[in-house]
């Protein structure tokens, strides 16, 4: 009886010390487990390379910690073992240095393009305020205009210049907003609203925005320029279009941002108001360089109207005006502005942008077709009539210069046969 208590309490000891023999190995592997756990989501949530290098020492401690427990852990990591399981988060961290590698580069090729900005921006602000100054005195002399001609070229090209270093900021954050944002989590939300402060990508926009309309508004453009003007400002509509509505949704808990935002579409909508602005503004333009100042006009029904008008008054002054300067207007009017470059040059532009239409121009020639017949005809028939029989008689002269000229010769070259 004593016998089998004895070998009875040795079997409970045996099978108490197997148990916690178990139990530790347990503990052990599962420590193992929470530590490869919290390793793996700190690379998740890494920061900088610096985070990764704390990441990857953690890696090396483990691998020292558990190195004498690498048997029990082969067979608990099923379908791993202790040097794979490790060897995943040594890859998982290079995998992050990588994108961080790029990032830094990224951020230092926008820090060197918002470097960039900043120097176009101080000279843009320089050429307008000239350009401003210079625009009083356009009628002055050749040489001013010249001058400013130049000086808007200069800017033109500077803002162009801006624009296209603001593609390039663009092109650094749209690969960091996938197609679509709100699948982001908050976290990854915050990450890319951390890199849109840093690069002030929306301060950049707005400014740019800003000085294409004020260089619209202190500028007299052709209608060639305004093409190109026109242009820009659809490729610059739609980098914003790309990028716009993804900065929104990232921005949607942020109320100051989408105000900001709300700016942004607001400045788009000004800059293409003042384009189409402009185009009436220059017209007005190049008749006020002959004096001829028509009323304002803002669109096509009203521009046909204020010139129909400006005709109709001319007609009705033709005889109580004194003649010389009736021709004049008439001359000035045709000759010099319309048929020179609103004809052929901003006619079409106004068309194509359907800022006029067929009709109303229709509407204008006819008018000027009946002003020639008051004003001009008379007059430059008679003297149409003069240069012909001017011709005419330059004609006759000649003919007979030569026929007299060919009678000599025949009549030397017959004495001395």
């Amino acid at each position: 009886m004593k016998n089998l208590i004895f070998l009875s309490l040795i079997f409970l000891v045996f099978i108490l010390q197997y148990s916690m023999i178990a139990q530790s190995d347990y503990e052990m592997v599962q420590s193992y487990k929470d530590r490869h756990l919290s390793i793996t989501r700190g690379i998740e949530a890494a920061d900088s390379l610096g985070d990764l290098n704390n990441l990857l020492a953690e890696v090396d401690k483990l691998r020292r910690d558990f190195a004498d427990k690498k048997e029990i852990l082969d067979q608990s990591l099923y379908p791993d073992n202790f040097e794979s399981s490790l060897e995943k988060l040594t890859s998982a961290i290079e995998l992050r240095k990588k994108d961080f590698a790029e990032i830094v580069e990224l951020e230092t090729e926008v820090g060197t393009l918002k470097s960039e900005i900043d120097a176009i921006n101080k000279k843009n602000n320089s050429l307008i305020n000239q350009i401003n100054v210079l625009e009083s005195q356009r009628k002055k002399d050749a040489a001013t205009i010249a001058k400013l001609e130049k000086l808007v070229s200069n800017l033109r090209a500077t803002i162009l210049q801006r624009d296209e270093l603001i593609y390039g900021i663009v092109d650094s954050l749209i690969p960091r907003l996938p197609g679509n944002v709100s699948e982001l989590s908050q976290q990854e939300k915050e990450k890319v609203f951390s890199e849109v402060e840093k690069t002030n990508v929306l301060s950049v926009i707005k400014k740019s925005l800003k000085d294409n309309s004020r260089l619209l508004q202190v500028t007299t453009l052709n209608s060639h320029d305004l093409d190109e003007v026109k242009e820009q400002q659809q490729e610059f509509t739609a980098m914003w279009q790309k990028i716009g509505p993804k900065l929104v949704d990232v921005y949607q808990d942020q109320k100051n941002r989408q105000a900001e935002l709300n700016e942004v579409d607001f400045l788009f909508n000004e800059w293409e108001k003042y384009i189409r602005h402009e185009a009436w503004e220059s017209i007005k333009e190049e008749f006020a360089l002959y004096s001829i100042n028509l009323k304002r006009f803002a669109n096509g029904k009203e521009f046909s109207e204020v010139v129909s008008e400006f005709i109709e008054d001319e007609i009705k002054n033709n005889g109580i005006k004194n003649k010389d300067e009736s021709e004049m207007i008439y001359l000035q009017f045709t000759d010099s502005v319309w048929f020179k470059s609103v004809s052929p040059d901003w006619i079409p532009y106004l068309i194509d942008n359907n800022m006029m239409d067929t009709e109303q121009k229709n509407l204008i020639e006819g008018k000027i077709a009946k002003w020639k017949a008051i004003v001009a005809p008379s007059n430059l028939a008679w003297l149409y009539i003069v240069i012909v029989v001017v011709l005419i008689n330059a004609a006759v002269y000649l003919i007979v210069k030569r026929r007299k000229k060919n009678k000599i010769k025949t009549t030397d070259v017959s004495g001395e046969v």
